[in-house]
């Protein structure tokens, strides 16, 4: 892995959110995906919640309108993260991994979805995240043949 650009990718990011207004800060600032190296098409992004990213799907089209059509949404693995943390989500398939951030900024994770191709390169005009607050399951008995 190419630490320094990693390192500096988080850098410009953190920087960039530092401008963002308190009240404006919902669950991540989101950068734009770009295509590294070492890791391939990786979009960055930094936590400002206490949460586990289980709870949290990537979409690139309004929830009104899954199911009606063309678009992905994408479930993210299980990995807990804590405020200013740095995540690379990265598109390709691998292992998940975290690293300690080098200046002591809390975390570094890459998560893989395991993707074959790029998600992010069609010339999107947003990027949703969501927060799934909650399930609720029926079940549902088979109904007997007279």
């Amino acid at each position: 892995m190419d630490r320094p650009r990693v390192l500096r990718r988080l850098n410009v990011l953190q920087a960039d959110a530092g401008k963002e207004p308190v009240p404006q800060r919902k669950y991540f600032h989101i950068g734009q995906p770009e295509v590294m190296d070492d890791l391939g098409e990786a979009l960055a992004m930094i936590s400002w919640v206490d949460d586990n990213l289980s709870r949290f799907v990537l979409a690139d089209v309004a929830s009104a309108t899954w199911g009606r059509g063309p678009g992905h949404i994408v479930a993210l693995p299980n990995r807990a993260v804590k405020p200013n943390d740095g995540i690379f989500v990265v598109t390709g398939v691998g292992e998940d991994s975290s690293v300690p951030h080098p200046d002591g900024k809390g975390s570094i994770h890459f998560v893989h979805l395991g993707i074959a191709g790029r998600l992010w390169d069609k010339g999107l005009t947003k990027l949703y995240v969501y927060r799934l607050e909650g399930v609720q399951v029926k079940a549902l008995l088979e109904k007997k043949k007279p």
